[in-house]
């Protein structure tokens, strides 16, 4: 199968005006993708490699000393590569221009450091490049860290050990020069290596910034669908969670009316409604302390006295039937949908935990919540039906009517009483 011509165009138009003036632009900056801000950093690292690198030769010509061609052709040919790379990056080839920018930097690093030994002090640019290659390839790339990093490791070594001897006639240079480069390559690997630990540090605040926010985001979402003091248990341990609450009150209630009237408008109107209605019933589910479990439909669910046990676990949801039903009672008023709430509360001993895999639910059984499910069912609109288990944990604080036996499914008769209101 033939293969499409290569266009060489591509490889051949001139960078782009955008891209130097990226270069004149700050450094990489934490709000980029890592991978925006690597490609920036190459090129940054490619621009300062080529102006270091160019007085080297600039220098070497003016003295006109032939001594040293064996420093200025490897210094040229190495800034022709760097500038090759710039033009590579600018073109998109970000890939090929940080494999051209290290390759390069380090053989020329190994070289100069055998050539001129102690002479210009050029070991200790191998700080710097290896610096960079870890700055520069991600935690995924490992192997090339190793080795873009052990390479300037050995030669550093080798500088220390190996090459103490200049191969390079340095003779006929000042004693003055020599002195001011070994220095000025001392304060530039130095300025390098910071100014690289720099963007190293940037690079780990902003994982941690975004470990964090990930963080406060799981914790919201979490804190959103089960209990506080469920979620902080969940976070601190991987162990089921399963308790056994000998005294709680349930609420079930049920917005009679809705069905036929939602059967007749757009989905978008019922969703809107049962938002309004439910939220607020969340927000008065949480000014009274109790605990809502779940929606099913037009049906919702709290309880009282889980996870966190407390004694007027009665008191605390026969106040909110009360309110909840004040609330549909409004809404009723102002909306004109014939709508009303009945509900049912019974008290008992339930079983809580936290069920599923991929989606955490905290959920109650138990014979106390069937029982207050059929309270509800069995109950009318518009009125809030208690168990005489329930009627015996309330006292005189509240009004009642009684209902007298009733039959429920499941249950037989029972005695059952209509909450009225506060005494």
């Amino acid at each position: 199968m033939s293969r499409a011509p290569v266009d060489l165009r591509q490889y051949l138009r001139r960078p782009d005006r955008e891209f130097w003036l990226e270069l004149l632009k700050a450094p990489p900056r934490p709000t980029e993708t890592s991978a925006v801000r690597r490609q920036r950093l190459a090129r940054y690292a490619l621009g300062a490699a080529t102006l270091f690198t160019m007085p080297y030769v600039v220098v070497s010509a003016l003295l006109d000393l032939a001594g040293l061609w064996p420093v200025v052709v490897p210094n040229l040919l190495c800034a022709s590569l760097f500038g090759i790379g710039l033009w590579m990056a600018s073109l998109g080839k970000h890939g090929a221009a940080r494999w051209l920018l290290m390759v390069t930097l380090e053989a020329q690093l190994l070289l100069l450091t055998w050539l001129t030994g102690d002479a210009l002090n050029i070991v200790v640019f191998t700080l710097a490049a290896a610096a960079l290659a870890r700055v520069l390839f991600t935690v995924e790339e490992h192997g090339l860290q190793v080795v873009f990093i052990g390479v300037p490791v050995l030669t550093l070594v080798a500088g220390m050990l190996l090459f103490h001897e200049s191969r390079v006639d340095f003779a006929a240079l000042p004693a003055w020069l020599m002195e001011a480069t070994r220095v000025a390559n001392a304060l530039v690997a130095l300025v390098s290596v910071i100014l690289l630990l720099g963007v190293f540090e940037r690079e780990v605040l902003r994982s941690e910034h975004e470990l964090l926010g990930a963080r406060d985001v799981s914790d919201r979402l979490l804190h959103a669908v089960l209990p506080e003091k469920i979620a902080n248990q969940l976070r601190a341990s991987e162990r089921m969670i399963a308790d056994r609450h000998p005294e709680v009150t349930v609420l079930f209630a049920d917005i009679a009316g809705f069905t036929p009237w939602a059967a007749q408008q757009d989905p978008e109107v019922v969703v809107s409604l049962l938002e309004k209605i439910f939220s607020r019933f969340d927000a008065q589910v949480a000014r009274d302390g109790a605990e809502k479990i779940k929606t099913i439909g037009d049906a919702y669910m709290v309880i009282s006295g889980a996870p966190d046990p407390r004694a007027d676990h009665a008191h605390v949801i026969a106040g909110l039937a009360l309110a909840l039903r004040d609330e549909v009672d409004a809404i009723r008023d102002k909306t004109g949908i014939p709508l009303s709430l009945r509900i049912g509360i019974h008290s008992g001993p339930v079983i809580a935990g936290v069920i599923g895999a991929l989606r955490f639910s905290y959920d109650v059984w138990g014979d106390t919540v069937n029982t207050a499910s059929r309270m509800e069912s069995h109950g009318k609109p518009g009125r809030i039906q208690l168990s005489a288990d329930t009627r015996a944990r309330l006292g005189n604080d509240f009004v009642f009517e009684a209902r007298g036996p009733v039959y429920i499914k499941g249950k037989g008769e029972m005695e059952t009483w209509w909450l009225a209101g506060r005494a």
